[in-house]
């Protein structure tokens, strides 16, 4: 978690402090070492997030495009239980920075509490997944359009493909470069994916807006 409350003041996280979770009210301590990125820790979650992971560099990098009071936004659903969206638009846009392994059915229920949500997925965190990739576009068949190239790749030839494809959200694969590969609609067997550049993606973000699905061809 990047904010605590102290003294009712969002405040990140500095050596020897405590500070509230401004979600629950848990006492939390500050982590500030020399390999995680500074955070600070519940004493207990079982009140709080408990599918909210630790943050890496790229999530902070990726939340810093943001201003501080879109951030870590915690809202509860009917039978009390919060879901803490790393970003929130003022439009009510949830965005989730995905690099820790997580349950297809864990994605499922934030998907359906948010609604209005965009996973951005790190596409590096396992070494073969870029290679994959690539692989699947290269097999993959390339559908003619009118704005930016869609590409129709299977998901038997990429295991990042099968597991975040069929989602009712659009899914953001970031490998690190200028071009942003999302998952624009799915069938059985493949996934349509197209890429954008960074920039314009992040503008329609701060606008509130999701990139747009692939329609019917």
């Amino acid at each position: 978690m990047r904010f605590a409350l102290i003294d009712s003041v969002r405040c990140e996280a500095n050596p020897g402090h405590a500070g509230v979770c401004p979600h629950c009210g848990s006492v939390v301590i500050a982590k500030c070492g020399s390999i995680k990125v500074g955070h600070w820790a519940h004493k207990s979650r079982r009140n709080c997030d408990s599918l909210w992971e630790p943050e890496t560099p790229w999530h902070r990098s990726w939340k810093d495009v943001f201003p501080i009071e879109w951030q870590e936004h915690g809202r509860r659903d009917p039978i009390g239980e919060l879901h803490i969206a790393d970003v929130l638009t003022p439009q009510e846009l949830a965005l989730e920075f995905q690099h820790s392994p997580i349950k297809r059915d864990e994605v499922e229920v934030r998907t359906n509490f948010h609604g209005n949500i965009c996973w951005i997925v790190d596409g590096l965190r396992l070494e073969n997944s870029l290679k994959q990739f690539s692989h699947a576009l290269d097999v993959g068949y390339r559908i003619r359009s009118r704005g930016a190239p869609i590409f129709q790749r299977y998901h038997s030839d990429s295991l990042l493909l099968k597991k975040w494809s069929g989602l009712n959200a659009p899914i953001v694969f970031d490998f690190g470069g200028e071009d942003l590969w999302i998952i624009g609609r799915s069938d059985i067997n493949s996934s349509y994916v197209y890429p954008l550049r960074r920039p314009l993606l992040v503008r329609e973000f701060k606008r509130g807006n999701r990139p747009p699905p692939i329609q019917n061809m």
